[in-house]
């Protein structure tokens, strides 16, 4: 019979000792859930694992970009919404307002329009998270003035008000809308440009004469100039000259003079005389009663508008007077002198001024700005219903004027020049929605399989710890059971 020696007894500790190791682990496998509590104990698989847990940290990172994106645009959206529905009653309320003033000089419509304008300002000062949303790359200056000083300025800045009052003033003249009205010699008058160049009231486009005896020429000259020679063969009543007026917003009106045998002569003619400088006089005089007439409706409303083109740019152009009447160009406004509408970025194009990283080598430019075209035209034509009143004595000609305003917005709030649109824009939007919904669901399956390979490959088993655990404590008993049976043995019982 084998005697226990000392080196058998060390052996079967050494043994009893790795067992206890092993069985050590394996109950923190048991408890972690890991098979190693360091990458250094992963072997090869150390490399695999830390470029896993770097691309699911990586991952997250790009999802929570994700997700802050998705709340700005859907944000934006909503906003871009609310601006849309606003745009839809104002244009439908153009289209149907009628010529009722109330005691402030302005119709229901306008009213609506000053309110609706403030609602617009406000949402397009949303701020989210600490951010504007609609001041391009300027993310902290709340981009839009309030709706009272774009409208009314303050002591030392001009707003829409003066800016239309100015050019009103300077497209009118003496009343005949920057054109003059002579006869040079018996029997011819002459409509002429004031001056030139200037930007300001009725420009001559065109002619078209049926007056017998009669001749309509356009002389070469500096300023434009039209001129009407009458002869001692007298036109004949019912028969016409009509004049094409470009006005103002680069729209167009004409003044039409019909011959009549009736003195006094109505609207729109004038009385043929006895020779042609009687006839010459009463074409001379109802020609500046139609040129009045047309000022006070089509020229005022074309004017408005383009008062409102002028101070919605950046800088905002305002007539170079005083004098007003009598101005032929246009200065830039200055900070100093007046509201500047928009206080955001301006740099680059409107729109898309953000930029989101949503993954590797992956960007999307998203968002808009309230200078961008579709926005500013809400603004513009709510602000320009706003800011034009009435005083109710003229009954004639501002219910005209209002028409002719009313067309114009509603012309301008329909888009009809093919300008973007608000809808436009919130394709646009919802198109990168959309991307990043991809993004993200790419994300959320590359996360997944990430964790599923890291949890594979560093997650322990907890049925294979546990059999195996139990197989560790029935080897250790057994070893402790021999142990115990080697410490008894000694050569005096065998002697």
């Amino acid at each position: 019979m084998q005697i226990s020696s000392y080196a058998q007894s060390i052996t079967m500790r050494n043994s009893i000792s790795q067992i206890q190791t092993q069985l050590s682990d394996l109950q923190r496998q048991l408890t972690s859930g890991l098979k190693t509590d360091s990458y250094a104990g992963l072997g090869d698989a150390r490399s695999l694992v830390l470029a896993l847990t770097g691309q699911v940290q990586k991952s997250n990172s790009y999802l929570d970009t994700i997700q802050l994106t998705q709340l700005r645009i859907e944000s934006s959206m909503n906003a871009l919404d609310g601006m849309n529905n606003i745009a839809s009653e104002l244009k439908t309320g153009s289209l149907t307002s009628t010529f009722k003033l109330t005691a402030g000089g302005q119709t229901d419509l306008q009213i609506t329009s000053g309110m609706r304008l403030a609602e617009v300002v406000d949402l397009l000062n949303l701020n989210v998270g600490g951010r504007q949303l609609f001041g391009g790359k300027d993310t902290q200056t709340t981009p839009v003035v309030t709706s009272t000083l774009m409208l009314n300025g303050d002591t030392t800045h001009a707003g829409l008000k003066t800016v239309i009052a100015e050019r009103n003033a300077a497209d009118l003249g003496d009343g005949l809308g920057r054109l003059a009205l002579t006869s040079p010699v018996a029997g011819t008058v002459n409509m002429a440009e004031d001056a030139s160049p200037s930007v300001f009231g009725f420009k001559l486009s065109n002619f078209n004469s049926s007056l017998g005896g009669t001749t309509v020429s356009d002389p070469a000259t500096t300023p434009a100039s039209l001129d009407i020679a009458f002869s001692a063969s007298l036109p004949a009543e019912g028969q016409s000259v009509s004049f094409d007026l470009t006005l103002p917003d680069g729209t167009s009106t004409t003044v039409k003079l019909t011959a009549t045998l009736t003195s006094p002569a109505g609207a729109g003619q004038f009385t043929i005389g006895t020779d042609a400088t009687t006839t010459a006089a009463n074409f001379q005089a109802a020609l500046s009663t139609s040129l009045q007439t047309e000022a006070k409706q089509s020229l005022v409303s074309a004017s408005t508008v383009q008062a409102g083109n002028n101070f919605f740019t950046n800088p905002p152009m305002r007539v170079d007077g005083p004098p007003y009447d009598t101005a032929t160009a246009l200065v830039a406004g200055t900070p100093d002198n007046t509201v500047i509408w928009y206080r955001g970025d301006s740099t680059g194009t409107a729109g898309n001024n953000f930029i989101a990283t949503v993954g590797d080598g992956s960007q999307i430019s998203y968002g808009a700005r309230a200078d961008q075209s579709a926005l500013a035209t809400v603004v513009k034509n709510a602000a320009l219903l706003a800011a034009v009143s009435y005083t109710g004595t003229d009954t004639a000609n501002e219910s005209k004027a209002y028409a002719e305003l009313t067309k114009r917005t509603a012309s301008a709030l329909n888009h009809n020049d093919g300008s973007q649109t608000l809808e436009n824009v919130m394709t646009d939007m919802g198109l990168k929605a959309a991307t990043l919904d991809t993004a993200q669901k790419k994300l959320d399956t590359m996360i997944s399989t990430s964790k599923s390979v890291l949890a594979d490959t560093t997650n322990a088993d907890p049925y294979e710890v546990a059999t195996r655990l139990s197989s560790l404590m029935t080897q250790l008993q057994a070893s402790y059971q021999v142990t115990s049976s080697l410490s008894q043995l000694s050569l005096v019982k065998f002697l």
